[in-house]
């Protein structure tokens, strides 16, 4: 039966496809779509009856193969927009048209580009050389690049075979010389270096082979039993050596000769490196498979140099621990206290194939390790091992890190004592006890007695509740000088043990004078002292025994008792000028106070010599003054007052340490850093600083902060400087001050303040500028705040080029105003020019002035002139002073002070007028910020000058250096060399 088949194609997707083949008519035939989908073909194949085969013809198999492809790609193209939303058919569309373009592109380069490239590379047009274009000299060094790099690239094509060729001879020459020949010999040596990379020196090993009938054979051919001693050569090699090395043999008789001895060594001529290279190959694979065959029949037996191995081990570990510096081992030796648990051997291992281990430091004997591990608790573990050679290559495969302990060998005699020393510490105990036992049992009962009563009746007395050991130190909350902390410390270690000083036969010191302005810590110290201490403390203050009912005397007299009765103690009493001072004692009543202490002063120090004792009953007077000066001589002679001490203003380092103190525990906000305005509290105290952190903690509280801000403290300071120049306003009465002025005012102001902070910035060391601010309190001026230098308050006194600065800096607002509005300037400068013209007058008499400084231009009235003092300051009168007038001049030396005087302002006046003049873009930006803001800061202007470039003036303040390096005489500085006289009649005076 047959039956009829035809391959057709469904109608549906006859009338469904002109539709859909539409988009991939315009598509390119070589799409990489197209070459994806021809890769992998859809057939479809559809059978069905055709009942008039005329009406439809049968298709080929093409044609059923491209209609079942659109069928496919229709259903795939709906799906995808259906999913995605992305329709094929405009992605056809544009792919298609970015085709076109490409290849009217394609067409517009072949049909112009190209034919004008053949035109413009012409030879005519390349002779015309006069007529160039600028492009074809470009053109034409790119031309001769490549031409260049093309004859490079040709001559390295030409040497790459010879290149090639000497490649490969160097090649194979090297591993002629490299590839021994397979002798006897040479295989044995061969397995003994093998041995002696894996094994350590001293380890030699014997080989046994055991026959069928039991018999044990030993293996002479085995390398482990002699690997580390050289074979002697072969007589056999011996004799080829000699015949090879005899030039009077021909090489036809060198063979014969070898052939009649019976030689049969293989000769390098006569054999290739890879034909040697395959017989090692072979005879390497032979031993191998030779040991595996006699492993079931082999016995060994195992000698070890126990030595030699240690010191090879040893070696080893030397040699290739980790290039860390020792550093681990040296962090293990530090810490050789600590308590590492043991870990055995076995389990040491099991961690060190599973990579558990960081890293190991071996110690010096080789019988201990110390182990890190990468994570767990403990860490760290110790670990005896044995004597293993093969320990040490599985640690180094394992990557861990591997490093070596140095043990030092402690001496017989350090053993011995360190056995002793806890012994000798009992009996030092055991000794000091039984002495404070045999002391302590005779006056415990009456010191405790003595002690209840004057807490029951005695005033300003303070018994420690505990030891000073179990006092808070209070030295972090106190901040002064290292002197301070020194004299505490001898202080602490003369009570503790007062005998060490008995039995040197030094006699301590009995008073000490605290002395510095006011706020400085004086009494703090005394606080801190008996806080400290542990031991009782006895307090007073100068103006209580003048003021009291009971007399000086008798108050002196009871305080100095108290302190002995509970000594070893301290005396404390604060403003002892009250009653020492040389103006106090000439009352009658100050004058018995102050006989009675220095008779108990007297006193104490004469019962210090009696026995050893009376040094337990020590007693340390401290007083405190801000006058030092006025105190009688007779108090503060030695034997007395044994220490000064002089507690002075704090530096900024202390400041801002001070200002962390006293603001702990206060809500400090992020924004505070108080080294941004240390230089404005230049001169303050301990107690100023605190004062001020808690004027900043109303100041918030006022503003409804709930921290202090850095600006609470900025207002503060201001605050303080406004209120003593009478500036009492509020903000808001600030503001309408300011609107109620004019606009030429406020510019004028604006000028003149611009040129004195201008100029104030220009000088490297000149003081710190704080702010400056245009009308302040509502008064119709400006003012500027600057604050002098650390260095400037610690050396005392000014020097000559600080008064120039000075000087140059009062110019600026007066110049300013002259540069900016030409000769119609203000007089608003009346107080720069008064203070310009008192600098110049101290700077004529200075001794720095080459010419008039030796001179006597001023003289005291109704005063003795004081003693040169070489420690003085730099000017030894000043103008300002209701006692100092002018000396007795002559005609021509009082012009020469007049013109000296003037000649001091124009320099300065010049020297103003050039910087504002160089720094004009400086100046215009400062009288813009002061205008819009109507207050800036020196920080502000800092800041700002960073990025203008800036021309600056040269320190006037830098001392004159002398290299001493330098050979030859110093270096003379003609500056400071003082000249004649230049003095004349003035033009008036002839008349």
């Amino acid at each position: 039966m047959e039956s009829t088949a035809s391959f057709t194609t469904n109608p549906i997707f006859i009338h469904s496809s002109p539709n859909i083949l539409l988009p991939f008519k315009n598509l390119p035939p070589k799409s990489k779509f197209f070459r994806q989908r021809r890769r992998r073909p859809l057939l479809i194949v559809s059978a069905s009856q055709t009942p008039n085969p005329d009406d439809f013809p049968p298709p080929n198999l093409s044609t059923s193969l491209r209609r079942g492809y659109e069928r496919v790609l229709t259903k795939f193209t709906e799906s995808l927009k259906r999913e995605t939303g992305f329709d094929l058919r405009n992605a056809y569309a544009k792919a298609d048209e970015a085709w076109r373009k490409a290849d009217v592109k394609l067409e517009q380069f072949r049909r112009h580009l190209v034919p004008a490239f053949i035109d413009w590379n012409q030879m005519k047009r390349w002779k015309d050389v006069k007529n160039w274009e600028p492009n074809r000299i470009g053109i034409s060094i790119l031309y001769a690049f490549v031409v260049m790099v093309s004859c490079q690239r040709i001559f390295m094509a030409f040497r790459a075979p010879r290149l090639e060729k000497n490649k490969r001879e160097l090649t194979e020459a090297f591993m002629e010389a490299l590839i021994p020949e397979p002798t006897a010999s040479n295989v044995r040596k061969f397995r003994k270096s093998v041995w002696r990379k894996s094994m350590p020196k001293g380890l030699k090993m014997k080989k046994f082979i055991e026959g069928p009938n039991g018999s044990v054979v030993r293996d002479i051919s085995y390398v482990g039993e002699d690997a580390w001693d050289d074979d002697p050569e072969p007589p056999q090699e011996k004799m080829v050596q000699i015949i090879s090395s005899d030039v009077t043999l021909r090489a036809d008789e060198k063979k014969e000769l070898m052939e009649g001895l019976g030689i049969s060594e293989m000769s390098r001529a006569s054999c290739t490196w890879r034909e040697r290279l395959k017989i090692w190959n072979e005879l390497l694979a032979k031993d191998k498979l030779t040991e595996q065959l006699e492993s079931s029949n082999a016995k060994y037996a195992v000698e070890f140099d126990m030595k030699e191995v240690e010191n090879s081990l040893l070696r080893d570990v030397i040699n290739k621990v980790t290039d860390n510096n020792g550093a681990r081992a040296l962090w293990i030796a530090k810490r050789w206290w600590r308590y590492r648990p043991k870990l055995p051997y076995t389990y040491f291992l099991q961690k060190l194939d599973c990579s558990e281990v960081a890293a190991v430091v071996f110690t010096e004997d080789l019988k201990r390790l110390y182990v890190t591990m990468k994570d767990g608790f403990p860490v760290e573990y110790v670990v005896d091992i044995p004597l293993d050679p093969f320990l040490f290559e599985m640690i180094s495969s394992a990557g861990v890190e591997v490093d070596l302990l140095q043990q030092r060998q402690i001496h017989y005699f350090l053993k011995v004592l360190i056995v002793f020393i806890p012994g000798l510490i009992l009996l030092w105990f055991i000794r000091e006890a039984l002495m404070l036992l045999h002391i302590t049992s005779k006056r415990f009962l009456y010191k405790k007695y003595n002690q209840l009563f004057d807490m029951a009746y005695a005033e300003n007395f303070i018994l420690p509740i505990g030891t000073g050991s179990e006092t808070k130190s209070m030295q972090k909350e106190v901040i002064m000088g290292g002197d301070v902390w020194d004299l505490l410390d001898e202080l602490m270690i003369y009570m503790g043990n007062p005998m060490q000083y008995y039995e040197k036969e030094v006699t301590f010191v009995r008073g000490v004078l605290l002395s510095g302005p006011p706020g400085t810590g004086k009494t703090l110290f005394a606080r801190t002292l008996a806080k400290e201490s542990g031991m009782p403390f006895v307090f007073a203050s100068g103006a209580e025994f003048t003021d009291s009912e009971k007399s000086g005397a008798a108050r002196i007299n009871e305080m100095f008792s108290i302190a002995r009765r509970n000594a070893p103690s301290f005396v404390f009493v604060d403003e002892i000028d009250a009653i020492a001072g040389r103006h106090a004692i000439q009352d009658p009543r100050r004058r018995s106070t102050f006989n009675a202490l220095i008779a108990q002063l007297d006193g104490e120090k004469q019962k210090t010599g009696v026995d050893r004792f009376s040094l337990r009953q020590a007693v340390i007077f401290i007083c405190a003054t801000n006058r030092p000066d006025e105190l009688d001589i007779e108090f503060v002679r030695p034997g007395r007052i044994d220490r000064r001490l002089y507690i002075g203003l704090p530096d900024a380092e202390q400041r801002v340490q001070i200002f962390g103190v006293h603001s702990a525990g206060k809500h400090l906000a992020e924004d505070v850093d108080f080294r941004k305005l240390v230089f404005r509290t230049v001169g303050y105290s301990g107690a100023d600083i605190r004062n001020l952190v808690n004027e900043a903690g109303i100041m918030s509280v006022r503003k409804g902060h709930t921290m202090i801000y850095q600006q609470d403290i900025v207002d503060v300071l201001d605050k303080q400087l406004l209120e003593g120049m009478g500036v009492l306003l509020t903000e808001e009465e600030q503001q309408k001050c300011e609107a109620s002025v004019s606009f030429e005012k406020k510019r004028y102001l604006a000028v003149h303040e611009a040129g004195h902070i201008l100029l104030a910035h220009l000088f490297p060391r000149f003081d710190w500028h704080a702010f400056s601010q245009l009308l302040p309190g509502g008064k119709e001026t400006a003012i500027s705040v600057f604050y002098p230098r650390e260095d400037m308050v610690d050396q005392g006194y000014t020097t000559f080029g600080y008064m120039q600065m000075q000087m140059v800096v009062a110019h600026g607002g007066r110049c300013a105003e002259r540069v900016i509005f030409g000769d119609d300037i203000s007089d608003g400068g009346r107080d720069d020019l008064e203070k310009i013209t008192k600098i110049a007058r101290e700077m004529v008499i200075s001794p720095r002035n080459s010419r008039l400084g030796l001179t006597a231009l001023t003289k005291r009235v109704g005063l003795a002139d004081p003693p040169d003092n070489p420690e003085g300051g730099l000017i030894k009168y000043r103008w300002d002073n209701p006692h100092v007038v002018p000396a007795e001049m002559t005609l021509e030396v009082s012009e020469l002070f007049s013109r000296e005087i003037a000649r001091y302002i124009e320099e300065t006046e010049e020297l103003a007028i050039k910087g504002l003049n160089d720094n004009r873009h400086i100046l215009d930006m400062i009288i813009e910020r002061l205008l819009e803001k109507s207050r800036i800061t020196g920080l502000e202007v800092e800041e700002k000058m960073k990025g203008m470039s800036p021309l600056m003036f040269e320190d006037f303040v830098k001392p004159f250096q002398i290299n001493a390096d330098e050979e030859g005489p110093l270096p003379c500085n003609d500056r400071v060399r003082y000249q004649p006289l230049d003095i004349y009649p003035a033009p008036l005076h002839r008349c």
